[in-house]
């Protein structure tokens, strides 16, 4: 396995350009994990309408980044207060059971710290009937991109108020509101571990045991990842359309 290490980077485009290149260029025969934080960030799917997803007004205000991703399925609200986590392996399933696989060991994960996590429908992790985690995927056609993220300390009233809720996804569930809808992973954690803390245990727990090697960039290499990704995600026309 590999561990891509670019933990000072908060910028959402910068870690979807460096996906998108172990995924479609490097395509390394090992596994590659990253586990990484974003400023305040919308993240679209691959084909979402941005004023059908995003309150633009507010997102503008709050100063929340709007980047899309590669990858299909519903918009997302991420802070510094949340953890994403992307999975990038050699094509040898269906891709649906490389999405269980990272699913089951982030689950495994969660038990471990104590957090009752389940699987719910095709691309939630639920706890005690909320979401903390949704995930998506693409593929190159060698490569699958499997990523996620886990809401820990994650501003939920800022979620709430950007993300534009879809009656037709809650009310069928019973549920009256986004907000009411999520939760953080914070509280179901006995020890008092910052965002910080959070991401090193979830990294220790799923390199345990398993051989692996650092992947870090030198200077030159994340200049020119900064440089090149404004051409894609990090472009307007791109992540606004």
């Amino acid at each position: 396995m590999i561990f891509v290490e670019l933990d000072i980077i908060t910028d959402a485009a910068v870690h979807f350009y460096v996906e998108d290149l172990f995924t479609r260029h490097i395509k390394s025969d090992s596994p590659v994990l990253m586990l990484w934080r974003t400023e305040k960030t919308v993240m679209l799917g691959n084909n979402q309408i941005v004023d059908a997803e995003i309150e633009t007004d507010y997102a503008q205000k709050a100063g929340i980044k709007i980047v899309r991703r590669s990858s299909g399925g519903g918009a997302i609200f991420t802070d510094l207060g949340t953890i994403l986590y992307t999975v990038i392996e050699p094509l040898i399933n269906e891709t649906k059971a490389h999405r269980e696989n990272v699913a089951s060991s982030i689950i495994d994960v969660l038990k471990k710290m104590g957090v009752p996590a389940k699987r719910e429908g095709r691309n939630d992790i639920l706890v005690e009937g909320k979401k903390v985690s949704g995930f998506a995927q693409y593929t190159s056609g060698s490569h699958v991109c499997t990523h996620g993220s886990l809401l820990y300390d994650a501003d939920l009233e800022m979620l709430t108020r950007v993300l534009i809720p879809h009656e037709e996804k809650l009310q069928p569930k019973g549920i009256a509101s986004i907000r009411s809808r999520v939760t953080n992973i914070k509280p179901y954690i006995h020890e008092e571990y910052s965002v910080s803390d959070f991401l090193k245990k979830l990294k220790s727990i799923l390199l345990t045991g398993k051989e692996y090697s650092v992947y870090e960039f030198n200077d030159a290499e994340r200049n020119t990842i900064e440089r090149i990704c404004d051409e894609k995600y990090g472009n307007p026309q791109w992540n606004i359309g």
